[in-house]
């Protein structure tokens, strides 16, 4: 790739994957070898249950990485307000934290009514997008009605900046947001396993 590169052929190289420690390595290892890559980019690592992402990056950049992509700020459908996917590696604890979560903000909107529409994909999304250290964020969607409520959450979260500390104006959404931040807290640093097991 990078010889496809020199011919003008390929514009950037880059790597994707999971486990960060993954693609530090191969970053460090591009760096060493000359040829530094130009992008990578890391899903599941920056959201409302797992953080680890953002102490990479400095390292990241250190290796020579141009452009860092944060990817599925809702940790591929886990704290979306639906059911978690039968499939989703995370262990059952942290689905059941996740589930409470998402109790959590059911309650909440019962209880504030219609003014106050809210879901913990909002919250979540609000929360990742605020990686100010993140070149990109990249968001699968399903539907046009996710796109818009995608674009709203990035640009709520660039005034809240909740990753750097930011807090939500109304207190109650705020209470909110810090109790769903204690119920995740234990998770902060949590990787499932990557290539999964063979069962």
């Amino acid at each position: 790739l990078f010889k496809l590169k020199q011919q003008g052929l390929v514009r950037q190289v880059g790597i994707s994957g999971y486990p960060l420690d993954v693609l530090l390595r191969i970053a460090q290892i591009q760096h060493q070898r000359g040829c530094p890559l130009d992008v990578c980019l890391s899903y599941c690592n920056f959201n409302l249950h797992c953080q680890l992402l953002s102490t990479y990056i400095p390292l990241l950049r250190d290796a020579g990485v141009k452009t860092i992509i944060s990817a599925s700020p809702l940790s591929m459908g886990l704290l979306s307000q639906d059911t978690t996917p039968e499939w989703h590696p995370a262990s059952p604890e942290l689905k059941a934290a996740v589930a409470q979560c998402a109790e959590l903000v059911n309650t909440y909107t019962k209880q504030s009514g219609s003014n106050k529409e809210i879901s913990l994909a909002k919250i979540a999304e609000s929360f990742a997008f605020s990686l100010a250290e993140a070149d990109i964020h990249l968001v699968g969607t399903k539907t046009s009605n996710e796109v818009s409520c995608a674009l709203e959450a990035f640009l709520r979260a660039q005034k809240l900046q909740l990753a750097s500390g930011g807090k939500y104006d109304d207190a109650d959404l705020q209470q909110l947001y810090v109790k769903i931040q204690q119920i995740l807290e234990p998770f902060a640093k949590y990787t499932w396993p990557s290539p999964l097991p063979d069962v």
